[in-house]
Order: C-alpha cells, then sequence, then structure tokens
C-alpha cells in the first residue's frame, strides 16, 4: 500500500468521500490507515500524510489492546457491520467523543474495514444544552404553583407538574399519556380549554382565556394560556399550557366592587337623612320659632296699645313671659340636636346625656358603667364618632330589639378604648342582615375611619352585642 497520498486516494477512485460531514477511514487487518478523507484530517488536526502515516490504534487507544482489536475486526466483518460510541485522541492529544460505523470492505481482493466517523462534540453539545434547559424547566414548573402541563400533536400529556397531578389526584405515571380529548369533560368549560390547545396547535400562535373549573369541591378561577413549543425546524412539536389560579383576585375585586357601591350607598343615605334633618330643623325654625317670635310682637304691640290698663298689661307680661321661656326651649331643642352641649364636656357626660335621654323616651332599664378616676382621653372627632354611634345603636334597639335590659360598658387601657352596648331583645340572623343596612353600615364606617374596629354579634332570641375599639392616638 503506498503511502503516496495520490496512491491512497486512487483505492477508491470513484469515491467523493470528500464532500461528506463524516471521516472516513479504510483500515487493514495490521490497523494501518489504508485511507482517510479530508473531514478526517479537519477533525483530528493532521496533515494527510502526518495521519496517514498513523495506525488505526494511536486514534482509536482501545485497539492497542490485542482482544479488543480481534473483537472489533470480527464484529465488523459481520454483514451487518457494528456501530459504537467512542474517543479518538486528536494531534493535540484532545479526546474527542465520536460516533463509529464499521463494516467489511473488499478491495483488489484486500479485506479493510471502513469505518464512518461523525464528530458528536456538538451535538453531545446540544443534547447537554438540551438536558440542562430541560432540568430548569423542571425545576421551574414543578415549584412553581401555576398548573403547567405539555402536550404533544396528538393531544396526549407529556409532561404535568405537581399542582396539576394534585389538583387532578393522580401519580405522574398516570399523567404522562393520557390524551386530553378522553380526559376533559364536555362541558363548557372542557370544551373552551380542548378550543385553546387547538387554536395554539393550529395557528402556532399563543391563546389565553378565563375558566370558571370546579374540582370536587373546590371552584376555581383559571388563566390559562397556551404557548407553541417548536423543534429546530421550526414545526410545532408541542403545547404548553399554563394556569394561573385568580380565585381570590377575582374574589377581592368583587369585594372592592361591592364595597364601592356600598359607599355609594351610604353616601346617597347620608345626603338624604342630611337633607331630612335641614328640613326638620327649618320646620321647626320656621313653625316653632317663627309662631313664637310673632306672638312675642303681637303682644308687644296689645302692651302698648293698653297701658292705661295695669292689670291687663301684667297678664300680657306674665304670658310673653311663658311664650318666651317656650322659645328659648325651642332654641335648645334645635341647638341639641345639631350638637349637644354635653359633647363639649368629654365622652362619659355625652354618654350619660344618651343613657338619660333613652331612659325617658323608651322607658327601657339603662345601665352605663365607666372607667372610674382618670377621665377617657379621646379627640373631639372621636368623641363625636363614640357618642353617634352609641345613639344610633340606642335608636335602633328602640325601634326593633323590644329590649328591657340594656347596658353601656367602657373599658379603657394604655393602648384602646372599648365601648360595649349589649341588650337582652330579640336579636336577629347576622346573616340575613340587608346589604343596605345603613344603621350598621354607618356605624362601622364612623369607626374605620378613625382607624378602629367594630363588630356586632346577634342571635335571634339571644339580644345584640356591639363592640367598638377605638385606638387612644384617635
Amino acid at each position: 500500500m503506498s503511502s503516496n497520498p495520490d496512491n491512497g486516494r486512487a483505492i477508491l477512485p470513484d469515491f467523493a468521500l470528500d464532500k461528506v460531514n463524516d471521516a472516513i477511514y479504510l483500515v487493514g487487518k495490521d490497523a494501518k490507515l489504508a485511507y482517510i478523507n479530508n473531514k478526517a484530517c479537519e477533525m483530528l488536526g493532521y496533515k494527510y500524510q502526518e495521519l496517514l502515516s498513523l495506525t488505526y490504534a494511536d486514534i482509536e487507544s482501545e485497539l492497542k489492546d490485542p482482544d479488543v482489536a480481534a473483537l472489533w475486526w470480527k464484529l465488523s466483518m459481520r454483514p451487518e457491520g457494528i456501530r459504537f460510541t467512542s474517543q479518538h485522541k486528536t494531534h493535540d492529544g484532545e479526546l474527542i467523543p465520536v460516533e463509529v460505523s464499521s463494516s467489511t470492505y473488499e478491495h483488489l481482493g484486500q479485506t479493510l474495514v471502513l469505518n464512518v466517523v461523525r464528530d458528536v462534540r456538538e451535538i453531545k453539545k446540544r443534547t447537554e444544552r438540551y438536558l440542562q434547559q430541560e432540568q430548569q424547566f423542571r425545576s421551574l414548573v414543578e415549584n412553581s404553583p401555576d398548573l403547567i402541563a405539555r402536550f404533544d400533536t396528538q393531544m396526549h400529556c407529556q409532561y404535568a407538574n405537581p399542582p396539576v397531578l394534585k389538583l387532578i389526584g393522580c401519580s405522574e405515571e398516570q399523567a404522562r399519556g393520557w390524551r386530553l380529548t378522553d380526559s376533559i369533560p364536555f362541558d363548557e368549560v372542557g370544551m373552551r380549554l380542548f378550543r385553546l390547545v387547538s387554536n395554539t396547535l393550529a395557528s402556532g400562535e399563543k391563546s389565553e382565556s378565563e375558566l370558571e373549573a370546579r374540582f370536587g369541591e373546590r371552584a376555581m378561577v383559571l388563566h390559562v394560556r397556551c404557548v407553541p413549543e417548536y423543534n429546530l425546524l421550526g414545526e410545532v412539536v408541542s403545547i404548553l399550557a399554563v394556569g394561573r389560579d385568580i380565585s381570590r383576585l377575582r374574589e377581592v375585586e368583587n369585594e372592592v366592587r361591592a364595597a364601592h357601591q356600598q359607599m355609594r350607598l351610604l353616601a346617597s343615605n347620608q345626603q338624604q337623612r342630611t337633607e331630612d334633618e335641614r328640613k326638620h330643623i327649618a320646620r321647626e325654625i320656621h313653625d316653632e320659632l317663627g309662631q313664637h317670635l310673632t306672638s312675642l310682637r303681637a303682644g308687644l304691640s296689645v302692651i302698648g296699645m293698653q297701658a292705661d290698663n295695669p292689670v291687663r298689661v301684667n297678664q300680657q307680661v306674665d304670658y310673653l313671659m311663658t311664650l318666651i321661656d317656650s322659645t328659648i326651649q325651642v332654641v335648645r331643642d334645635v341647638s341639641t340636636r345639631l350638637r349637644p352641649n354635653m359633647l363639649n364636656m368629654g365622652l362619659v357626660p355625652a354618654l350619660e346625656w344618651l343613657r338619660d335621654e333613652f331612659v325617658k323616651n323608651s322607658r327601657c332599664a339603662c345601665m352605663l358603667i365607666v372607667p372610674e378616676g382618670k377621665p377617657v382621653a379621646l379627640s373631639d372627632q372621636a368623641v363625636t364618632a363614640v357618642f353617634r354611634v352609641v345613639q344610633e345603636s340606642l335608636t335602633n334597639i328602640s325601634r326593633h330589639a323590644r329590649a328591657s335590659k340594656v347596658s353601656i360598658i367602657v373599658q379603657a387601657s394604655r393602648e384602646s378604648v372599648v365601648i360595649q352596648i349589649r341588650d337582652n331583645g330579640r336579636g336577629f340572623k347576622m346573616q340575613s342582615v340587608r346589604r343596605d343596612a345603613f344603621g350598621l353600615l354607618g356605624i362601622k364606617e364612623r369607626v374605620d375611619m378613625l382607624n378602629g374596629v367594630a363588630s356586632i354579634v346577634s342571635k335571634p332570641g339571644e339580644g345584640t352585642l356591639l363592640e367598638i375599639t377605638l385606638p387612644l392616638s384617635a
């Protein structure tokens, strides 16, 4: 066998092997290289003549073992040849991963082994990158609270993360391979999920929607997004479906919407009550105070006309004095309705006045218990709020409770003041209270504005307890 490159290449005159991407070695039984192509020189970093002067065992070090070399030769002589992975040594001494296909080759009566060698470094790198990405994917999705599943183009499940498995109650082995069309319920929710995955598969574009689903006793609102996954040829090979539980978000939105509606109703009701109060006060001023002043003026005119009759003058003066006293009382009533003077004296005197007025008007026993010694220190705004809350509570008791006993208890600590109003009336069901019950709603709003807490406990036949807690900073 000649070492001349031209003679070496002449062994395979019709072989266009320099254009293939794989390295080609023709090896004799003595392990000498009979032929190599340019790809082999490029892969191993040798010049042609340098590489041709080596033996196959210099490249494939395992063949230095005679037993291994004999077994390799024997397997290569089989009609189907042999395929295996190995490491070939480069000119720099680096071992590179390769995939080798060895088969028998007859040339001019000589038996050789044709080795087709593929450099799998890039494939190995891509495989390692893929495995690393897959590991990152699994690490991410398995620790995600979202529901994540992957489907192939035939709608078979390839992967489901732990939240999905827990929700549907099966193992990873059981979930792998189940078909979406066989597993989803054929209801509106199931068909919408099927359409989402199908649209993504058909269009190659992401699609998303909200689904209201029920799993056993658990109702959920899921935001589902389907994303296509592509191979290196740009073909859709799988669909990644991600479902996020937004049930609590929707509950909060509904709560906020209901709170806004309550605020609008409360503002509207407060405005109406203010107008009603103004109308009532205007009527009292016009009817009572105006009538009294008119009578005073008429009486003074009569006195002027009866100056020569002292007896009649005295009678008229007595009448006017009585009328003035009544007028003063009307002014006091109007002033008290607007703001009782007792509020200027602090919380305890104001509550005492409320208790006395309640007992006088309702004929119901009412006990007031307040801290002894140091007075309760609250701002004017807080005193007014507590006064109005207790006033509203006593008004509700007199109208609806049919109670015979009421207690008002004030407790003070370093941080807060607690006021309890309890009655032994007929009570009510808490769940039956209308959302537009403005009395209770107004009480809570007043307390909330002072960063306080208001709670109401009631049961039919067991009376009602209203407790408000205000920070002393109020």
